[in-house]
């Protein structure tokens, strides 16, 4: 999909099997930060994040987002490996730096935003994996209509320039959504340093 700014790249990518181990596995080894940790400012008011949030990465980076600075935690194998797949859907460079969101059940959510943090490289994609229940993205760009693209289990979702510079984004609140789902997002720092 590639028209009016808006251009992504969506698959299934892993086979249900594969995307079993890999909840499993990510389900035991990640360890997320304490609610007290991941906060939002809306309207100068601070609210917990719906959701729970890790970031893994190359030793000393920091994930900063909405007046929060939070460590980066030192990747573990099953990041390694699919730190790997992503770095498929990149045209130069390589990703090393991974934000992750698990989403409990359909009360959990993102509120629409655009990831302009100013560390981040904005010339780069930003490559999603979604692991677990199916949840709804919703791209929404002034004077055209929303694009929804349900995220299955085991797909990957490449958002490429300019997207991010264009669109905003969410994944709603979906109450007919029972179980977790995992989604790992491989962003690139205007940072140099390499991978551990």
């Amino acid at each position: 999909m590639n028209e009016n700014n808006l251009n992504v790249v969506y698959q299934q990518y892993f086979s249900k099997k594969e995307a079993d181990q890999i909840f499993e596995e990510l389900e035991r080894e990640i360890e997320y930060f304490p609610s007290e940790m991941t906060t939002v400012v809306v309207f100068n008011k601070r609210y917990p994040v719906p959701r729970k949030v890790p970031a893994y990465g190359a030793k000393n980076l920091t994930y900063t987002f909405s007046g929060n600075t939070l460590p980066t935690k030192p990747l573990i194998p099953i990041l390694v490996k699919i730190l790997k797949e992503a770095n498929q859907f990149l045209k130069d460079g390589s990703f090393y730096y991974i934000l992750i969101n698990r989403y409990k059940d359909g009360q959990d959510k993102t509120g629409s935003h655009r990831d302009n943090e100013t560390d981040m490289d904005p010339n780069s994609s930003i490559v999603t994996f979604s692991i677990g229940d199916e949840r709804t993205l919703i791209f929404k760009r002034p004077n055209f209509k929303s694009v929804k693209i349900p995220l299955k289990y085991g797909s990957v979702l490449a958002m490429n320039p300019p997207t991010n510079e264009f669109c905003y984004y969410e994944i709603p609140r979906e109450k007919r959504i029972k179980d977790v789902r995992i989604s790992l997002a491989f962003r690139k720092k205007l940072s140099k340093i390499e991978l551990l």
